[in-house]
């Protein structure tokens, strides 16, 4: 059985002859290996589910289930299946190596690593897992943990081509030029395709000023279509066309994302065939189209560690809502949540379906102050200061609840940040962020631009039916008369000026995940040369002009 890297081993995990394993288990486990070794995995798959499903209980069952949702890009429902295996088997290194492949699939770095260390733990000769292990650390920022993962899978392995290429990226960011070339050399000795070292030695390349060899060796690498498997050389990827951005290259530039980002989506297609956003997005915009405005909900009692305001930070993805909530933070009567999803379950589900939001609109305060609870429930358990503060909530994705704030929050600000439509879709297309049903959506020039367009119609549409308090904040605004907006946010959302705002940058360091690209512009200061970038890359973004024209118009950026 291939794919999570769990092999035959896993029948070892369990025998099926002792006493008390019912005869249905023993013959669901043996048909399991007769199918795993003819190699039949859809038949491997049917006696799995079917196992499952009539209420037998084997780790057999999980993890064979769990290849087959993995073949399916469904990683998320591999991860659950491997979880339940791992209560049979806590300590089965094959089981925790594929929990850690999921969650590097998934971008849940620290918890792939730890996955990815119990294996290793338990396993020590495993080679595959301290190579990921190593993939891991790299995406964490913890780069000798990953030198020292990639060098023991070499030393397992030394033809690990992988690891070398691994190893030839962080010398690299290191800025060690011999160890560049010797570990890329070692990669292509063995596999002369090896993308990771290609990448290495093209971003080795381009620091020595060899921009043609850079631009050779990128075109055949995009032509193999191999990359896209090491997240980090993905990122790496993208900033090398941003270098050729900065030379002037910006079609050769656009190439690099669009391949990039056509390499993501095959990985990730069939996770999001059926939950996308954008359905989601389309039913809630039509949903208020036809819907009359909702009244306004009951203001319950303050709570005695209610905070003093609660603020939304919403808007679009690359918008501006980290330099926003930044410089807030900076202020010392604000404790910031930086990208928490903080809504409980049961309250997303009710925008859904249109059914959904009729109960949702209808909710008596009884059933409200339970999901309420259940927000700052969530809230708390990240350990920030809440009570008597302004609280900032800030997630750009939450723009799709709005009707969740207006029901849950009526006291509640909320601060829509908006930018050139055209700038917004660009950034979103050529930076890389986790995936999820939204970032999906930016993998396609046509569909970012049009989920872009969804959200605004959505948003637009709630905003006439919904009880909201909503500034919009213009980011272009924000970066070039900073005092005279913070100024107007402060006074919207009953904060008093702290000069500590002016200074922002440094709060980045408690409040924005530093290994975001948001979390890293911050970390710079103001800066007016985001504005107008579209304008180097019209002739790549021009099919996507006439969707975005009704907003660029809109919100006043028509030329």
């Amino acid at each position: 059985m291939k794919g999570l890297g769990t092999g035959a081993k896993v029948f070892a995990v369990q025998s099926v002859s002792e006493p008390g394993v019912s005869d249905n288990l023993q013959a669901a486990v043996r048909d399991l290996r007769t199918a795993g070794e003819a190699g039949d995995e859809v038949r491997v798959y049917e006696i799995a589910k079917a196992g499952l499903d009539r209420g037998l209980r084997h780790p057999l069952l999980f993890q064979a289930r769990a290849n087959w949702y993995w073949h399916q890009g469904l990683y998320y429902d591999a991860l659950v299946d491997l979880e339940a295996a791992l209560n049979f088997a806590p300590r089965n290194p094959l089981f925790l190596r594929a929990a850690g492949e999921c969650l590097l699939k998934l971008g849940v770095w620290n918890a792939a690593s730890r996955a990815f260390g119990g294996a290793v733990e338990n396993a020590p000769n495993m080679v595959q897992a301290h190579y990921l292990r190593g993939l891991s650390f790299q995406m964490c920022g913890e780069r000798q943990a990953a030198t020292a993962a990639h060098k023991r899978a070499i030393e397992l392995m030394p033809q690990h081509a992988d690891a070398l290429g691994s190893l030839a990226l962080i010398s690299a960011g290191e800025g060690s030029v011999d160890n560049v070339r010797f570990y890329a050399g070692r990669a292509h000795e063995i596999d002369s395709n090896q993308p990771t070292a290609h990448i290495a030695l093209a971003l080795q390349e381009l620091r020595e000023g060899a921009m043609d060899a850079a631009r050779i060796r990128v075109e055949q690498l995009l032509r193999t279509a191999r990359f896209g498997e090491d997240p980090r050389a993905n990122d790496v990827l993208r900033d090398i066309g941003d270098c050729f951005a900065q030379t002037g290259n910006f079609p050769f530039a656009f190439q690099i994302y669009t391949a990039v980002n056509r390499r993501r989506r095959t990985i990730h297609a069939r996770r999001f065939a059926k939950s996308r956003s954008s359905i989601e997005v389309a039913a809630q915009s039509s949903y208020f189209e036809r819907s009359p405005p909702w009244p306004p909900a009951q203001v319950s009692p303050a709570q005695t560690d209610a905070p003093a305001s609660h603020v939304f930070i919403l808007g679009f993805a690359r918008t501006g809502t980290t330099l926003l909530e930044t410089v807030l933070a900076s202020n010392a009567h604000v404790t910031a949540l930086d990208e928490k999803d903080c809504f409980p379950d049961q309250a997303k589900a009710l925008l859904i379906s249109e059914e959904g939001m009729e109960t949702l609109a209808a909710l008596d305060e009884i059933s409200l102050a339970r999901l309420r609870d259940g927000y700052w429930e969530k809230v708390r358990k990240f350990g920030r200061p809440i009570a008597g503060r302004v609280f900032v909530d800030k997630w750009p994705f939450n723009s799709r609840r709005l009707p969740l704030i207006a029901r849950l929050f009526p006291r509640a600000k909320v601060l829509f940040m908006t930018r050139d439509p055209r700038d917004v879709v660009l950034s979103c297309f050529r930076r890389s962020f986790v995936m999820n049903s939204d970032t999906f959506e930016f993998l396609e020039l046509d569909d970012c631009a049009r989920h872009y367009v969804g959200i605004m119609n959505l948003v637009a549409a709630a905003r006439e039916k919904l009880p909201l308090n909503v500034l919009a904040v213009r980011y272009e605004e924000l970066v070039v008369d900073f005092d005279a907006t913070v100024s107007a946010i402060c006074d919207f959302i009953g904060l008093g000026w702290d000069d500590a705002m002016r200074d922002f940058s440094h709060a980045a360091d408690g409040t924005v995940d530093l290994n975001a690209q948001s979390g890293k512009q911050v970390r710079i200061g103001l800066y007016s040369g985001g504005s107008g970038q579209w304008r180097h890359f019209a002739e790549q973004l021009a099919p996507a002009f006439p969707l975005l024209a009704p907003w660029v118009e809109r919100l006043g950026y028509g030329d």
